[in-house]
């Protein structure tokens, strides 16, 4: 938890009156019934302690994602995952960490976590903060790993899968992030099993928290090849950090997949109306391929529309952005439509 500090992240409703919330990028249909009835049950069973090894949860993930389950590590939530990554790192290679920005920001406040220093790879805007295959003249033997997130966060934007693969094949560790890749309308683009089985360097993180509206629940897990490291990812955690109800909420998503892709189709017909709907407003939108879409403005728009009780990502002080890009969410035709209409009268 916080003691005093500022959350970093969207979706604080605790402490902002919001009427809406675009500042989270939670999947807007919200959670599968299955999954709420899953969470129900496990109350019942919420006065045992949870399995340390997330039996069920790896087995069905395995089933999944096309991996073995010896191969996947559970964690509360993806972030844990990032932090545990980083002190694994730490006992094991000393050098820098690249972070290509903007990206997430817990990647650098895990490095820090650890003690691991971090070099930046700032992503240039004529590209629309695209990562390009420039970044493969970087001399990866100064670094312990490289973290990539695609789709990134904030942008929206994802990787091509041929630099994907050749970042795989040069050998350095690689962090990739995949944690938004379910709400895109091409999830299996990367042939995870076969990155995975073919690069041992490589750790994928993956995660239920946006996909399914679980972000209470915390529940992500992260696969790779490489057993040491994993073992010493786990080695960092104590050994309840998924519980009884995550566990079982995660089997239950699993089985709403048809779900997740039709409601991935509504998803994206609302991001392309939004886009150019606000396009049409005078701001600039680098349309991204999730649940969510970057944007620039003038002036302090992020603040006029919180007076509206209208809570949006202000990536201000995002490296790599700066005053006047924020971040929204890809909500209901309804709240996008609300959205809309506040933008349009601040901007008259």
């Amino acid at each position: 938890m916080l003691l005093n500090g500022k959350s970093p992240h969207g979706g604080d409703i605790y402490k902002n009156r919001a009427v809406l919330d675009f500042s989270a990028n939670i999947h807007p249909l919200g959670m599968p019934a299955e999954v709420k009835d899953a969470l129900i049950r496990a109350a019942d069973r919420a006065d045992v302690y949870p399995d340390p090894h997330c039996t069920a949860l790896r087995e069905k993930l395995a089933e999944a994602e096309g991996v073995p389950a010896d191969g996947i590590l559970c964690g509360n939530g993806a972030a844990e995952l990032i932090y545990l990554y980083a002190y694994a790192l730490r006992d094991r290679d000393p050098r820098p960490a690249l972070v290509p920005v903007p990206t997430f920001c817990e990647y650098e406040l895990a490095l820090d976590a650890a003690g691991i220093p971090s070099e930046r790879y700032f992503l240039a805007e004529a590209d629309g903060f695209r990562l390009t295959e420039d970044i493969l003249a970087c001399d990866f033997t100064r670094y312990s790993a490289v973290f990539i997130c695609s789709p990134n966060n904030p942008t929206g934007f994802c990787v091509d899968p041929v630099l994907i693969r050749a970042l795989a094949e040069t050998g350095v560790r690689l962090f990739f992030d995949f944690t938004f890749l379910d709400l895109t309308e091409d999830p299996a683009r990367y042939r995870i099993p076969a990155l995975i089985r073919e690069h041992p360097n490589v750790t994928v993180l993956r995660a239920f928290t946006k996909s399914y509206a679980m972000a209470g629940v915390r529940l992500g897990y992260a696969l790779s090849a490489d057993a040491d490291f994993l073992g010493a990812m786990a080695g960092k955690s104590q050994c309840w950090n998924v519980s009884v109800p995550a566990q079982e909420a995660g089997i239950a998503a699993l089985g709403c997949r048809t779900w997740l892709r039709d409601s991935v189709k509504k998803i994206g017909r609302e991001r392309e109306r939004l886009v150019d709907s606000l396009r049409t407003c005078g701001l600039r939108v680098l349309p991204g391929e999730a649940n969510y879409l970057l944007l620039y403005a003038d002036r302090d728009l992020p603040a006029q529309l919180r007076e509206r009780g209208i809570l949006v990502r202000d990536c201000a002080a995002t490296p790599g952005l700066g005053k006047g890009w924020f971040r929204i969410a890809v909500r209901t035709p309804e709240e996008n439509e609300k959205l809309l209409s506040a933008v349009k009268e601040e901007l008259r």
